[in-house]
């Protein structure tokens, strides 16, 4: 397990310092809960691009809710599912209007696909515990997607899209076969 981290580590940070195109970072909201994405992307043609995505995404549960409890005066989270779904794709972005908007605008469709490392903690209130007894599961998944490339003069983008993310799971984690859902990502880039 440790090997593998290791591993995949070592090739994230490999892609992050390549050739030329973009890179950034993004916030992402889904039906499955919340996360961060860091990402990068190489020109190939005026309509493709070719992409590396990673992500961290905390999966919320359907029955999670914020209650006021009275003796301690705070409130807590119930219903808590404790489950971080780790993709990392690799794919392309095409984009059908190419060199035919004006406006820094640029329309895009994105299909990607690779390993998703599932990390589910144990049931414990204590974060100690929950992380150190948690256990990790490897599979393969994938996004499907739309969205829009606003590019700014300073050489920064931003990237707004919506799709399908499609995250089997090697397994039953926290009692469900996959965490698939439609989600949401607003993303940072800038020009390496």
């Amino acid at each position: 397990m440790k090997t593998k981290i290791i591993v995949t580590l070592i090739l994230l940070q490999t892609l992050l310092s390549a050739s030329e195109g973009t890179k950034g970072f993004g916030l992402q909201v889904g039906e499955q809960g919340t996360g961060v994405l860091f990402h990068q992307t190489w020109r190939s043609t005026s309509k493709f691009q070719w992409l590396f995505h990673g992500s961290i995404f905390d999966v919320k549960g359907d029955e999670q809710l914020m209650v006021y409890d009275y003796y301690t005066g705070q409130y807590r989270s119930v219903g808590d599912k404790y489950v971080l779904i780790v993709p990392l794709f690799g794919g392309g972005k095409y984009f059908p209007f190419a060199d035919q908007i004006a406006n820094n605008f640029a329309p895009f469709v994105t299909a990607q696909f690779g390993p998703v490392l599932t990390i589910d903690g144990a049931e414990s209130d204590k974060f100690v515990t929950r992380w150190g007894k948690s256990k990790g599961l490897w599979s393969v998944g994938g996004y499907v997607g739309l969205g829009i490339d606003f590019l700014m003069m300073n050489g920064m983008m931003v990237s707004v899209g919506a799709g399908l993310d499609i995250l089997p799971m090697n397994g039953i984690v926290d009692g469900e076969e996959h965490y698939n859902g439609a989600i949401i990502q607003v993303g940072f880039n800038w020009l390496r």
